[in-house]
């Protein structure tokens, strides 16, 4: 069972303070800083490789520029003001000095020398500071700080070493060594991922022995070593970073791209449906150097995503909230204030589609993308797969939630009316028996690219794994330079008159023969590209869209990766192609808008009703987001059975109903953004202010 202070209401913000910052502490300055951004709890500075208050632990080091107890006097400050307070802890580096004290703590690179991160010398999770005095520093934190809310684990991973107990104790798991340095086993990763979930799961069990009101939030920022799905079972709250910076991290780069914090919040609901996650957004827009301000713009349409999509986004302010490059603050209190004001709205916010989106962590880790949080550079990999069609879906406007390889259920899956399997290369036996399940009893399952070519480990298959898609994906050949011929380039819908569709990239032929339903035939590849020679005929050969039928059900194969191809070059023959695709088997979209691409409009269930979001996205081409322009009137059309709309954030909004089943709003102008709740037919009592 989840904690019950986990659902309520919560808002949190993160000083990442620097050890100066302790100099002058005024308890009450800096609850007050968090306050005004719309914050009702604090992720504040603890313990680790530097503590925040006096400490017996002979691995941590006090902060040196601390008098008196830093934690002590925070956490007294904001009870007495009814907030939530979190400790940050991380035990996964130590200070210099810790070579001398504790030598056999420490991480070794295969020549025996002490391994480093950012300068530090990184902790051992099989040697004495992960077994005894972490701990030793959640003993003392939860007897000298039973106020605490909850624990909060930064970069916890489980770091590969090579000293000798690591060695004996891999070796004893898996009956192998340990990978050289840059080399990908599997065997190597799923013992650090099992090593890291029983870890934690000890952990857990141990501070609840003591204070089971205190929730256990473990964090990485790029989930190294981490089995998410197992991570979720021994934690109480899934916490993810989503923040998105012009320059990304450039030591183990994270994603760069629009959805990143919808696709987090989502995830976590996928894994831990009681709980919402917390999603960390940095206010910096370089992450390696911390210093200057990420832009207005793209600071509020990061944490918007996020919390639209059911999240709680916990702003990190390097020092603080005025220390250095401040121009943020304003945005920042903006939008902090205007998700406050409406906190009853937010609360309860969850993703709610009738399509789900498969996304797959074993095919991230074990297939070509080999655990990159970015996905393989060349885009050939589940990753962007993944992330073109959910670009897509929502460029489309059809709402979607995720549904996670390796947690699925026929329940779930019972919920919709499509399911995607983007690329979805390790593809395990039990998943699969799930979908041919689920469309056996009616379902529809759209697979693309390379799907089910490996199993769950990234083993190569010699059998297909669906029955519903007895095939393997097949002979793979690059088709730059061919086209997609349409077999009925008059039947109407979004391509109407469009006879041929630029191919590029990968394709693969499963099928030997050709079925009665199947569409794209591909024609080419053309080597001799001069003008003189590009006449185009023929009918075509293999289909780039393949029909089966299994059961009451259908499955649907696109063997080419369209969805890695719209996102890297937006092509908009591919999106209209999945929107053709969709409005032939879920029916029309739920959400229509004139508003153009600039526009973003987000459709979440709220219990009483639904909550949507219209995000100014627009940037000049070829450039990330960082400066918007406004955009003139529009109208958006949504599939709702509301009544009564009322204006979260934005103008004033007129509204009418066309028929029994679509609301039509007038937006007048949209700047950074504009949310609107929708009520249901809600007794008057019931709804939120």
């Amino acid at each position: 069972m989840p904690l019950s202070w986990t659902q309520e209401p919560l808002r949190l913000f993160q000083h990442l303070l620097r050890e100066a910052d302790a100099d002058r502490l005024d308890a009450e300055a800096l609850v007050e800083e968090a306050h005004s951004c719309g914050a009702n709890g604090l992720v504040i500075m603890g313990g680790g490789f530097s503590a925040w208050y006096p400490t017996k632990v002979a691995m941590q080091r006090v902060n040196p520029r601390m008098s008196g107890d830093f934690l002590g006097e925070v956490l007294a400050e904001a009870k007495a003001r009814g907030m939530r307070v979190i400790a940050r802890l991380d035990i996964s580096k130590g200070r210099a000095g810790l070579e001398q004290s504790h030598p056999d703590a420490l991480v070794r690179d295969p020549s025996g020398k002490i391994a480093t991160v950012w300068g530090m010398p990184q902790v051992c999770a099989t040697g004495p500071i992960w077994q005894d005095d972490a701990f030793a520093i959640i003993d003392e934190l939860v007897d000298n700080y039973p106020a605490l809310d909850g624990i909060f684990f930064n970069y916890f991973h489980v770091a590969r070493c090579y000293c000798a107990r690591c060695n004996a104790v891999v070796r004893d798991a898996t009956g192998t060594s340990i990978p050289s340095p840059g080399e990908w086993v599997t065997t190597y990763e799923r013992w650090r991922q099992g090593y890291l979930a029983d870890y934690l799961g000890r952990m857990r069990d141990h501070i609840h022995a003591r204070a089971p009101y205190m929730a256990v939030i473990p964090y990485h920022h790029v989930r190294d070593g981490w089995d998410i799905r197992r991570m979720a079972e021994v934690s109480d709250v899934l916490a993810a970073q989503i923040s998105n910076p012009l320059i990304p991290n450039p030591v183990d780069p994270q994603p760069n791209w629009t959805h990143w914090a919808a696709e987090e919040a989502m995830t976590a609901w996928a894994l831990k449906p009681d709980v919402p996650p917390l999603l960390f957004q940095t206010t910096s827009e370089v992450f390696a150097s911390r210093q200057s301000a990420m832009p207005d713009a793209r600071l509020q349409l990061n944490i918007l995503r996020g919390t639209a999509a059911g999240g709680r986004v916990v702003p990190a302010v390097n020092g603080r909230l005025h220390a250095g490059d401040a121009r943020f603050v304003a945005a920042l209190r903006q939008v902090g204030r205007d998700i406050a004001a409406h906190s009853d709205w937010y609360h309860g916010l969850k993703p709610s589609g009738r399509i789900a989106l498969l996304r797959s962590e074993d095919s991230r880790l074990f297939g070509v993308d080999a655990g990159r949080m970015a996905g393989a550079p060349d885009g050939s990999g589940h990753v962007a797969e993944f992330r073109g069609l959910f670009e897509m879906l929502s460029d489309l406007g059809y709402p979607l939630e995720l549904v996670l390889a390796g947690a699925l259920d026929s329940e779930t899956l019972s919920r919709f009316d499509l399911v995607i399997a983007p690329g979805v290369q390790c593809l395990s036996p039990e998943d699969a028996a799930l979908l041919d399940d689920y469309v056996a009893d009616g379902g529809v399952l759209l697979a693309t690219a390379d799907t089910g070519i490996c199993d769950a480990d990234g083993v190569p298959r010699e059998t297909p794994p669906l029955s519903c898609l007895r095939a393997l994906p097949g002979r793979v050949r690059n088709i730059d330079g061919g086209y997609l011929a349409r077999r009925r380039p008059d039947a109407g819908g979004p391509l109407e008159g469009v006879a041929y569709v630029a191919a590029a990239g990968a394709f693969w032929q499963p099928f030997a023969e050709n079925g009665p339903e199947d569409d794209l035939f591909l024609v080419g590849p053309f080597v001799n590209n001069a003008p003189e020679f590009t006449e185009v005929s023929g009918p075509g050969e293999a289909p780039g869209k393949i029909f089966k039928h299994h059961g009451r059900g259908r499955a649907i194969w696109l063997p080419w990766r369209i969805g890695a191809l719209y996102g890297r070059h937006g092509v908009p023959e591919y999106r209209a192609i999945l929107g053709e695709l969709l409005y032939e088997q879920v029916g029309a979209a739920p959400l229509v808008h004139d508003g153009g691409p600039a526009v973003e409009a987000v459709l979440t269930a709220h219990p009483l009703g639904q909550v949507l979001h219209l995000l100014n996205r627009g940037a000049v081409t070829g450039r990330p987001f960082s400066q918007l322009s406004p955009v003139a009137g529009f109208e958006v059309a949504v599939e709702t059975g509301a009544i009564e709309v009322v204006v979260l954030a934005g103008e004033a909004i007129a509204f009418r109903r066309d028929g029994r089943s679509r609301l039509i709003l007038t937006v007048p102008r949209l700047d950074n953004y504009v949310a609107v709740a929708m009520i249901a037919g809600t007794a008057e009592e019931e709804r939120p202010a």
